[in-house]
Formats: C-alpha cells, structure tokens, sequence
C-alpha cells in the first residue's frame, strides 16, 4: 500500500514523459501505462532515478480485459488510484473531405476515443473514491472548428470531449473532477530542435502541459470544467 496518491499516465511521448515528471514532483506514485513496454520504462526508470516511486506496464489501452487486470494489480498493491491523463491519441489529414478521410477516421477513433473509453470505464469508480480524483484529457481547437482536411480528427476530439462531460456526469456527486485540457497543438524539444528557425505560433510546449496538469490535480478543479492552455506557448 502507498500512502501517495496514485497517478495513471497513459502514454509515454512527450507528453506523457512530461506529465509523469510533473506529477512525481508533485508528490504522486507514477504509473505509466503504454502498448511499447520499452518506452514506458523509458519514463519511469528516469522517475526512479530522480528518487521518485515510479512503475510501468505493457497494456493494449484498447483492450480493457487487459486494463482490468492491471488495475487489480495496483489496486491490490496500492490501494488507490487518483489521477488518469489520458495522453494517447495521433494526426491524420488529407487535403479535402474524401474517402481517405474515412480511413483517418477509422485510424484516429481508436485511439482517440476508444482509449478514453476504456481508461475511464476501468477507474472511473476508484477516481469517485478519492478525495483527490482527477481524469484530464486532451483536446485540440480543431475540435471547435472543423475543416474538410481535419474532419477525422476533430471528429475524434469532439467525441472524446462529449465522453469527457459523461465522466463529469458520473462524477457529479463525488470529490472528483473531469477535467478537459484545450490546446491548438503540442511542442516537443524534438521538434523546436528540427526546426529551429520555426515560430510555432500557438502551440503548447508539453513541460507547460505537464505543469498545468499537475497544478489542476493539487488544487481545486470544476468537473467537467475546461482548461484553456492556446494562450501558454513556451519554446524553452
């Protein structure tokens, strides 16, 4: 058992690596879960070598037979689960609406939507119980204003934000919060860095991600509120 709240990341890009890092500063066991064994290990072996409880698991997120069971496992070590970031997702576009725009659809649902779905679904009830329950996800503008070329994908984040305030809804009469993050796009050092010269204009870096996250989940939080990061670009 552990008596620090207990954090699910899922993914481990960028983002998540950036999430996990916050959220173990902030005091939280990190659980990372994510399809390639190797890269979550990646994340939480750099945790435990800062000093900081960390653990990492090989999951098909799609798969929530294979979710259950290691939420029985932590649940069963640990005692609690508190947080879940859902950072998994992906990009696909075509120049118009046309028949490839329904093969990115059928990609991008999947793990756009249906990760989401079974996350919550799996440690919906262990986030009610906890007097610190959090579950964020990310969403982009482009849900808001959908063009012909981005049609599947802010198809997806629209779906995973209507998803979002049903996790609100479950949580209503509980301490827990659903918290959506907005942002036009994500920054990487690995992107600043093979582009040097570009300005990304609008674009929220992941560390600024991770800290907002991190912050939302130490302090009070509105369910079903949305976290508006358009305005947080940081290069550094």
């Amino acid at each position: 058992m552990t008596a620090a709240p207990v954090a699910i990341i899922a993914g481990a890009g960028g983002a998540g690596a950036a999430a996990a890092a916050s959220m173990a500063e902030a005091g939280y066991y990190v659980v990372v879960l994510n399809r390639q064994l190797d890269d979550a290990k990646a994340v939480s072996d750099a945790l435990v070598a800062d000093g900081h409880p960390a653990e990492a698991h090989s999951v098909d997120l799609l798969d929530a037979d294979a979710v259950a069971q290691v939420r029985d496992d932590l649940v069963s070590r640990l005692g609690r689960i508190d947080v879940l970031v859902h950072l998994v997702g992906g990009w696909r576009g075509s120049p118009t609406l046309d028949r490839a725009s329904v093969d990115n659809w059928i990609a991008l649902s999947p793990p756009i939507v249906g990760t989401l779905a079974v996350l919550t679904a799996v440690f919906v009830d262990d986030i009610r119980r906890s007097d610190v329950g959090r579950v964020f996800m990310v969403t982009s503008t482009a849900a808001a204003k959908p063009t012909g070329g981005n049609i599947a994908y802010a198809s997806a984040k629209a779906a995973a934000e209507a998803w979002m305030l049903g996790v609100a809804h479950v949580l209503r009469d509980s301490a827990a919060s659903s918290v959506t993050v907005v942002v036009k796009a994500l920054l990487t050092d690995e992107m600043t860095a093979a582009e040097p010269e570009k300005a990304w204009p609008g674009y929220t870096h992941v560390r600024v991600l991770a800290e907002a996250i991190a912050a939302a989940s130490t302090s009070p939080a509105g369910n079903g509120s949305r976290l508006d990061l358009t305005a947080e670009y940081s290069g550094t």
